[in-house]
């Protein structure tokens, strides 16, 4: 199944805006220790802004700071939102650009991670209010695909992740694939297997539940799985 990333991000941003417009902004976000939804959406509208920016040139841009006074965020994110989207409409999608993907220096991969962004961080913001909001599972697949694709080789390539040898396989239910993650040899026998629902799995690169959540099952070695898993395989 074909994703439309830029429809996926009109939906996300429509629902997040919409949350914070109407939320207690100093309401904690467990899945993100030490934030609150003033500053989910402070971040998110700052990575939006930063996104935009990318699309304009080829390098790295600099960060795009939101506003201190907690009041402000709904009104930033909203608006930081709607130029990241104009932006992605107004730009065609093979333009040249800076990415974190080395394998797609086009619009199109801003699409398709900023669709990603914002869909785990209304996971985080609607989970924060005790109504988790269901990813579904084709967006859950390919965010699964982003995460083994483009973050875990990004973050050994910059130090971020010890490398080692052991390898785990995924098998989200919906699919019933296996997808190894490991740093090594990928065709290495793996220490172990995780299955579940793809959202779990999605959940889990995240590191927005741990292997003991009762929503996925663990064959082989729960250690060795845990290992591999409990690092920083995303930033």
């Amino acid at each position: 199944m074909t994703l439309d990333h830029l429809a996926l991000l009109q939906h996300g941003t429509a629902s997040l805006a919409e949350l914070l417009a109407s939320a207690d902004l100093a309401a904690p976000v467990p899945s993100c220790p030490g934030w609150s939804l003033a500053d989910l959406g402070r971040h998110t509208g700052s990575v939006h802004l930063w996104a935009r920016e990318a699309l304009r040139g080829d390098r790295a841009p600099d960060e795009q700071p939101g506003p201190a006074d907690d009041a402000a965020v709904p009104a930033f994110y909203a608006d930081a939102a709607g130029l990241l989207l104009e932006a992605l409409r107004t730009t065609p999608p093979t333009t040249p650009c800076w990415t974190l993907d080395r394998t797609d220096r086009t619009a199109a991969s801003w699409s398709r991670r900023q669709a990603h962004e914002v869909t785990l961080h209304h996971h985080d913001a609607t989970s924060a209010l005790g109504e988790p909001a269901a990813i579904p599972a084709p967006v859950a697949l390919d965010g699964v695909d982003e995460v083994l694709g483009l973050f875990l080789p990004r973050q050994v390539r910059l130090g971020r992740v010890t490398a080692t040898d052991d390898v785990v396989h995924l098998t989200p239910a919906e699919s019933g694939a296996v997808l190894p993650v490991g740093t090594g040899d990928l065709a290495a026998a793996p220490v172990g297997t995780v299955a579940g629902p793809a959202e779990a799995l999605l959940l889990l690169l995240w590191r927005r539940i741990t292997p003991s959540d009762d929503r996925v099952e663990i064959r082989g070695d729960r250690s060795a799985v845990a290992a591999v898993l409990d690092r920083p395989l995303t930033p």
